[in-house]
């Protein structure tokens, strides 16, 4: 009788264990998510402001990236490249 309730514990125990890694990692991925969403919006406010495309459709602001590109990732400083690994 004890060991069945004890048994029946460790299962509960082990379905709330399980419940809170699923919780935490929702949380992480919604956190990413939300700071990726905002670097982004980030970076294109830069891109409109420097490259002047607030203007331009999606097409020809990609246009534009495409063709500037190779040169930034070529002659982009050191101190601002970073391992992609």
């Amino acid at each position: 009788m004890v060991t069945n309730k004890i048994d029946k514990i460790d299962k509960q125990i082990e379905k709330l264990e399980t419940e809170k890694k699923i919780l935490k990692r929702n949380i992480n991925n919604h956190l990413s998510r939300k700071e990726r969403t905002r670097r982004l919006i980030q970076i294109g406010a830069l891109a409109e402001k420097y490259f002047e495309i607030s203007h331009n459709n999606l097409d020809e602001v990609e246009e534009i990236f495409l063709q500037f590109s190779s040169y930034i990732k070529h002659k982009k400083l050191n101190k601002h490249k970073k391992n992609l690994q």
